[in-house]
């Protein structure tokens, strides 16, 4: 019998710059301005060709003006109030959310104030009041809140709540939306433990790289039907063999990125139907002699899942492949 190939490792990686040196910055800025020549360097025109956010930018150098004067590019200014407005309210939510927790980490502060706004980024309260209906609010959706909550949550809870979000939405979720359902973790406790939101998606990815395709991890089962009783294997301890059976967080992100986050029977998935709820299943049961691995998971709906008990049909083949990011 022909002994198959061992198949390569997946590594998932993040679309940005691999540092965030000054330097790495100031290139970045100098390599978009080379895309648009002519013209001011806006805001929007940075977002959409850049490999670093808008609010790094700001975290590290203080305003969008004095990064444009440390890259050599004064002459790319927008030199009038009007001008700035303009190319202000061209920046999407997610990207004045990032100033806004850029800044606040480049003062030292846990909240800021409409004048820290005025002071040092290109635009101010009025921008805010508009998108979010007040000042406050608009800080509190950025996480910069006098109420500090990342004592109550561990890595493995943030990581296990990022998931959740990034099965939600089929990809990296965004700052802004941790602040939203089905996330039941907040932004600012991911702040707190990991310095920046691009730092907690980096520790995250890094976990996720970090575990083989079959590492045990004793906690609660990913579905309801994992959680009932069936026939232990000969030989075996209860301990032993629930430790085999559940799935660790790496291998639950595996499997739904293969499948692209959507059910591989009816297709269903949470991005397009928020009611969806995603499992992951082993295609032969556990207590049919299935492993817990790579090719004998797969992902299904709730509705799907529901009644299938440990049957086992002959139809039901492993899934192989994988997809990038």
């Amino acid at each position: 019998m022909t002994e198959l190939p061992t198949p390569e490792p997946v590594v998932f990686e993040l679309d940005r710059l691999g540092e965030y040196s000054d330097d790495a910055i100031l290139a970045e800025l100098r390599r978009v301005a080379e895309i648009a020549p002519n013209g001011p360097l806006t805001t929007r025109l940075f977002q959409r060709h850049s490999r670093v956010s808008f609010g790094t930018v700001i975290q590290r150098f203080g305003s969008w003006e004095t990064a444009l004067n440390a890259a050599g590019l004064t002459n790319r200014w927008l030199g009038s109030r009007a001008a700035k407005l303009a190319a202000t309210r061209s920046l999407t939510d997610e990207a004045i959310l990032e100033a806004l927790v850029g800044l606040a980490s480049r003062l030292r502060k846990t909240e800021l104030t409409w004048r820290d706004v005025t002071a040092h980024l290109p635009f101010g309260g009025d921008i805010l009041k508009k998108r979010w209906g007040s000042i406050r609010a608009a800080f509190e959706a950025a996480g910069l809140s006098s109420t500090r909550r990342g004592h109550r949550y561990s890595d493995e809870e943030c990581f296990d709540n990022l998931l959740t979000v990034w099965t939600h939405h089929g990809r990296a979720p965004r700052f802004r939306e941790m602040s939203q359902p089905p996330s039941k973790v907040g932004p600012t406790p991911y702040l707190e433990r990991f310095g920046t939101w691009r730092k907690a998606l980096e520790s995250f990815v890094e976990r996720v790289n970090a575990e083989p395709d079959n590492a045990p991890r004793p906690i609660v089962p990913s579905s309801p039907r994992e959680m009932s009783a069936s026939h232990e294997p000969a030989g075996q301890t209860s301990s032993i063999r629930d430790e085999r059976r559940n799935i660790s967080l790496g291998l639950r992100f595996r499997v739904l990125s293969r499948d692209r986050f959507r059910c591989v029977l009816c297709g269903d998935h949470p991005a397009k139907n928020p009611e969806c709820d995603l499992h992951v299943d082993h295609i032969t049961p556990w207590s049919k002699g299935g492993r817990t691995e790579l090719e004998n998971l797969r992902t299904l709906c709730a509705q799907c899942n529901v009644g299938r008990g440990n049957r086992y049909d002959a139809a039901d083949q492993p899934v192989t492949g994988a997809s990038p990011l």
